[in-house]
């Protein structure tokens, strides 16, 4: 009986170990939070980048709704489909559509678009709200 025991309890600890692995896999390829707000700035000639890019996310990190943002520049992936002719993307992420409106109203948020909007000669933004 104890032989049993001892067997059942091996493989219950394997199939544990197998199904935590499998979450932390299935929780990698997907990105926190549902609603995503996906910005592309065109900066103007004068503008600073790296300067642009540290000014943005000294705004992002007094936003606690933000559940995660990436910042980055074109990747300068040479294909067709890809459009590498703006300066800068920010891609935010949030829980919900009410974390994003707060996000919108933020008084950093506002106050970084005031200091900044001289810097940019075109955004465009996309928003998308997840299915899953």
């Amino acid at each position: 009986m104890r032989k049993r025991a001892f067997i059942r309890k091996a493989l219950l600890s394997v199939g544990a170990v197998g199904l935590a692995s499998s979450l932390q896999a299935q929780s990698k390829k997907y990105i926190k939070g549902r609603f995503m707000h996906m910005v592309y700035f065109w900066l103007a000639p004068d503008t600073d980048v790296d300067d642009f890019i540290k000014s943005t996310e000294d705004f992002l990190k007094q936003v606690k709704v933000i559940k995660g943002y990436h910042l980055g520049k074109p990747a300068g992936t040479p294909r067709e489909v890809v459009d590498n002719s703006y300066s800068v993307s920010l891609v935010v992420t949030f829980d919900s559509k009410e974390d994003q409106n707060t996000y919108q109203k933020h008084e950093a948020h506002l106050k970084y678009i005031e200091d900044n909007n001289t810097k940019w000669t075109d955004v465009k933004i996309y928003d998308s709200w997840g299915a899953l």
